[in-house]
């Protein structure tokens, strides 16, 4: 097995904390890994990356070849986007949608959002709303973290220990925060995967999903019925278009009203 990992994001993003759950999970796992981090400018809103190799055998580079990672694993979406050449042609991004505009020619989202949503294996999601929703703004790198989990090589369980260990020096409300956001991206990510088993295009699936908030628990399978049947209506990407473009976040439980208003 191996298993290599790139990750991406602003200075302040948590960049770094996801490799610290991801290297004790795979260490308490018996992997072998090897990490590298760049830093840039953090403290000025640069960007951070991250290289984490995994492997049930010994790795000889922290180095991550162009077409060798199976996902980026990002906290902002165009830093998803910077490291695509680093991808295989099977490999994931998991980001999330929210810009964090640090630099003065950062490209108008108009054109931004349909190269991220054009990615064939995606998983995009309103990371910072949903951090937000479980009571900790700083908790979308665990958001994201959550939406990668069904694609990592390592049990959630085990990320959820790694989670509860890093802020276990914090308040209960921190680590139920942090755990709650990890459980939220992870119910996103499988609700997503369920529509694209189902035949829904990969695209209106990642429009749809940015603008859910989703529960810190997986989703019913009356709801992922619900959506699938509005989602392979003829007016899908239509509806799917307004949606994302409206800008509102609905609940998950929403989508009958979410036809009516897009029908009216």
């Amino acid at each position: 097995m191996k298993f290599d990992l790139v990750i991406g994001g602003v200075g302040g993003q948590g960049v770094l904390s996801i490799a610290w759950v991801l290297d004790h999970a795979a260490n308490e796992a018996g992997l072998y890994l090897k990490q590298s981090e760049v830093h840039g400018m953090a403290q000025r809103g640069g960007a951070v990356s991250a290289f984490v190799r995994l492997s049930d055998q010994p790795v000889a580079s922290v180095l991550i070849a162009e077409g060798c990672a199976d996902m980026v694993l990002s906290v902002e979406p165009l830093e998803a986007l910077r490291y695509t050449k680093l991808l295989k042609p099977e490999g994931w991004i998991v980001t999330d949608v929210t810009p964090m505009v640090n630099i003065g020619n950062y490209p108008d989202t108009a054109a931004l959002y349909p190269v991220l949503f054009s990615v064939p294996y995606l998983v995009a999601l309103n990371a910072t709303l949903l951090a937000k929703k479980a009571g900790n703004v700083k908790a979308q790198n665990m958001v994201v973290l959550g939406a990668a989990a069904m694609h990592l090589p390592l049990p959630a369980e085990l990320l959820e220990k790694q989670i509860n260990a890093m802020f276990a020096s914090k308040s209960e409300r921190v680590v139920k925060a942090n755990i709650d956001a990890f459980r939220m991206g992870d119910s996103a990510s499988r609700f997503a995967a369920a529509l694209v088993a189902s035949g829904v295009g990969s695209e209106v699936v990642a429009q749809v999903v940015s603008r859910i908030h989703f529960p810190p628990h997986p989703v019913s399978p009356a709801l992922v019925d619900a959506w699938t049947a509005r989602l392979l209506a003829p007016d899908a990407a239509q509806f799917a278009q307004s949606l994302f473009d409206e800008g509102e976040v609905v609940a998950i439980d929403e989508v009958a009203a979410g036809s009516e208003q897009m029908s009216a």
